[in-house]
């Protein structure tokens, strides 16, 4: 049997160490990311020689995402959420076609969604500035609707594509993956002011439980 100074010892170790693992939780736990959003919703914009003022009567379209996002900071110590990207490969093509959107613009929704089949309009008076990297604080999270542009299509690019949504932080300071998409661009969406969901197959699943 342990004498009185060996049970004092056991019991001052033991509250060391939980003084100890408290001391990590609440002061020095590493920052740890936790990502939540929507599916990104594609738009195409299209820019007619009347618009740009194109001497050769050029016709292009600027592709875009948008989606709203959420970063959560699960512990103490502050960390950098560096870049946000979605990567789109066209499949069933001979030639791979990859086109990478990174974030432009942070908009007010409710704005931008009244005026979003008007480019230059939700530009004006929607955009709230444009992206850059931020901190995020400890125990704190930032909620934003991101609007996403890869470079200008000179024709029409159409087939299925396979979407990646990836996000870079200062923890680990590599590309990860938050969600997976399947999206389908037609011919119509070329002429059309309309905003089309991307697909997720996970979600789509949990819901045929």
């Amino acid at each position: 049997m342990m004498g009185t100074a060996e049970v004092a010892l056991v019991i001052s170790g033991a509250a060391f160490v939980a003084s100890a693992i408290s001391l990590w939780v609440n002061s020095v736990m590493p920052f740890r990311l936790r990502v939540s959003h929507d599916a990104p919703t594609f738009s195409l914009y299209k820019i007619t020689p009347e618009i740009s003022g194109d001497e050769e009567g050029r016709t292009w379209w600027i592709p875009s995402f948008d989606l709203g996002i959420s970063f959560y900071n699960t512990g103490r110590l502050p960390g950098e959420i560096l870049d946000l990207r979605i990567v789109a490969k066209f499949k069933g093509h001979r030639t791979t076609r990859r086109y990478v959107f990174y974030p432009k613009w942070i908009v007010n929704y409710p704005q931008f969604q009244e005026l979003h089949a008007e480019r230059f309009e939700w530009i004006n008076k929607a955009v709230v500035r444009e992206w850059y990297s931020f901190l995020l604080k400890g125990q704190s999270e930032k909620e934003l609707h991101v609007v996403l542009e890869t470079d200008r299509w000179e024709q029409r690019e159409t087939g299925s594509m396979h979407l990646c949504l990836q996000y870079i932080a200062s923890a680990k300071r590599e590309w990860m993956t938050a969600a997976e998409y399947e999206f389908h661009v037609s011919d119509d969406m070329f002429d059309e002011k309309a905003t089309y969901t991307a697909h997720d197959e996970k979600v789509e699943g949990l819901r045929k439980l």
